[in-house]
């Protein structure tokens, strides 16, 4: 839990699941959440070894996070939650 825990790193996983993800569009599809929030989650989770973070450019800065075969490992747990709250009609 405390790997994946919190309000937004699951959503960061499964946002990234299909390929790499630049900071700003990752940011819009979380919606509610604030830019320094996932800036943290994004921190805390590269630190983990969930994913990484690529600079793709520096003028102006431009970085991709992509998720790691560790982070990929997580995503059937993450299915699986999914699968149990749509059981539950949550």
């Amino acid at each position: 839990m405390r790997l994946l825990g919190g309000k937004w790193k699951g959503s960061i996983l499964w946002h990234l699941k299909d390929g790499p993800v630049r900071f700003n569009d990752l940011a819009r599809q979380l919606g509610g959440a604030s830019k320094k929030m996932v800036n943290q989650r994004l921190k805390e989770m590269e630190a983990s070894g969930l994913l990484e973070r690529r600079v793709l450019s520096t003028r102006p800065i431009a970085v991709a996070y992509s998720i790691t075969d560790f982070g990929r490992s997580a995503l059937d747990v993450l299915d699986q939650l999914r699968e149990w709250a749509e059981e539950q009609d949550i």
